[in-house]
């Protein structure tokens, strides 16, 4: 073989090679890179404070207080301030409550001061009221300690001053207390005072009065000043 021959094997050999090459090149991927990206921070919301937490509250309610009953247009020689004893549980939704209220009041009487009344048996004798009050409560919850309220009930009362009936069993009779229902609404107007987590002063007012029923006549009213404590 000559030397162009030689020259001429040598040259189609690293052509051959170069494309070898060219392909590889073209069909293998790049190294990974190193480079970091930076990452978005994630969004962070404060966290409520103490007040409003209160004033976001969601959940059960209870209440119990102490009034004074003053009766209006009577006699107050005769139907003295008595007392009203109210115990109040409700699903509380921040800015509405629904619920029920139970209770007792007694307001004194003094029949011997009834004109024209003398004789055995008029003296001194609590006029006692048990009800049950389904309640609607609209109240301003907000970041102070101070919460207001209004509140709007319906009430199933039974009445009883000294009426008893006689009831009999297989064997022996005896004597019960009697009570007779008349119906009768309740507003209220209050504000609770928050002295500590969940626990609040409740000052208020309320007006109620009952229509004729088994025990009134006529429809009766009075008004009862109460001061008690608040649960939220």
């Amino acid at each position: 073989m000559n030397r162009t021959g030689i020259l001429f094997i040598g040259a189609l050999a690293l052509t051959c090679v170069a494309r070898s090459a060219s392909a590889q090149g073209a069909w293998s991927s790049p190294p990974p890179s190193t480079q970091t990206y930076p990452s978005r921070p994630v969004e962070q919301y404060p966290t409520p404070s103490t007040a409003k937490r209160y004033a976001m509250h969601r959940g059960y309610q209870g209440a119990f207080n102490l009034g004074v009953p003053i009766w209006l247009d009577v006699d107050r020689n005769v139907v003295r301030p008595g007392a009203d004893l109210n115990f109040f549980g409700a699903y509380d939704m921040g800015y509405v409550a629904f619920g029920l209220g139970v209770g007792a009041m007694w307001t004194p009487i003094n029949f011997g001061d009834i004109p024209e009344a003398s004789g055995v048996g008029y003296e001194r004798r609590p006029m006692t009221r048990l009800y049950v009050a389904p309640e609607l409560r609209v109240q301003v919850p907000n970041v102070t300690p101070l919460m207001p309220y209004v509140g709007v009930t319906f009430d199933a009362n039974w009445w009883r001053v000294a009426q008893t009936d006689i009831v009999c069993g297989a064997f022996y009779c005896t004597r019960a207390a009697v009570f007779l229902f008349s119906p009768g609404m309740t507003a209220k107007l209050g504000i609770a005072l928050r002295v500590m987590e969940g626990t609040y002063l409740d000052v208020g007012v309320k007006y109620s009065l009952t229509g004729p029923g088994s025990f009134f006549s006529g429809r009766e009213q009075w008004i009862a000043p109460y001061f008690g404590m608040l649960f939220r």
